[in-house]
């Protein structure tokens, strides 16, 4: 890279011009294409951002996106995603069902300034990096794999340390988040940047996502075995929190629940489970 060409500060490089921002999330960047944000809007401050890509629409991803866009940048996303960005308060209303949640319940990460979206990631053409379809996470979460062969996989991929603070995380529909590992599996790229963790080789990236399938896979196992006998839908997602370990706080309850949701959910699409209302309440067992 020239010496003339201005980066994020704390930038790091990994392969040609591409360079990765470490952070609580970690972003990219190459050459003026800036992928996902850190969340300190003075690393961008002077840096000339022609692009900004967001992998998802949760907030951690695209914080400082308003101070991008409003530098000059146009900023993309997947149409399913791009309503989370513009109005973040859409992704907290979703979680709650609709309903207006008390602030108590709303995990930070939900949280965010909105950012106008210029375009959509299925439309994107620039040289610089490839779109990835990687959903599970969200409906339209995406990755970018950079013309020098590094992979910025978002939240796709959970490293296996990870799994230690996170055991849990949070997806929509966790059999197309395994479908995204496959396909991650699949592909060539020298580098993997995780939106949380650290960068890896693509030889040691293939041993954290046999590990983020065997966990997924081992949680369906374990619905499916609770559900050898009936239960609310309450009962299975304490069920699960509790083998998880997870704490006892609002804001992580209701991200277990919409997690252990859609387990559930795939489990009745694959006919393993039945759902029916007694009592007014949901119950679910296995087949």
């Amino acid at each position: 890279m020239s010496p003339a060409v201005k980066i994020p500060r704390d930038a790091q490089p990994l392969a040609g011009d591409t360079r990765y921002v470490p952070g609580l999330t970690n972003a990219g960047f190459v050459l003026g294409l800036a992928i996902d944000t850190s969340p300190d809007e003075s690393v961008y401050e002077g840096i000339g951002v022609d692009r900004l890509g967001i992998t998802h629409g949760h907030a951690d991803h695209f914080s400082a996106g308003a101070f991008i866009r409003d530098m000059g940048a146009s900023v993309w996303a997947a149409r399913d995603d791009a309503t989370l960005i513009e109005n973040p308060e859409v992704n907290i209303r979703g979680m709650f069902s609709w309903a207006k949640p008390s602030d108590l319940l709303i995990t930070r990460l939900f949280r965010g300034e909105p950012c106008k979206v210029d375009g959509y990631l299925e439309d994107w053409d620039d040289p610089r990096a490839t779109v990835v379809p990687l959903p599970g996470h969200t409906l339209g979460h995406c990755g970018f794999l950079t013309r020098d062969g590094v992979l910025f996989s978002g939240d796709a991929l959970y490293l296996e340390e990870l799994w230690e603070r996170h055991p849990l995380p949070y997806a929509i529909d966790p059999d197309l988040v395994v479908a995204s590992l496959e396909a991650i599996a699949g592909m060539e790229y020298e580098w993997l940047v995780p939106a949380h963790g650290h960068p890896v080789s693509q030889a040691d990236s293939l041993r954290h996502i046999e590990h983020h399938i065997r966990q997924i896979k081992g949680i369906e196992a374990l619905v499916l075995q609770l559900l050898d006998q009936a239960r609310t839908t309450e009962e299975i997602i304490a069920l699960i929190s509790a083998d998880r370990c997870l704490s006892d706080n609002p804001a992580q309850y209701w991200l277990a629940v919409t997690t252990v949701k859609g387990f559930l959910g795939g489990l009745l699409a694959k006919g393993s489970i039945e759902f029916y209302v007694k009592g007014h309440s949901g119950w679910w067992h296995a087949l």
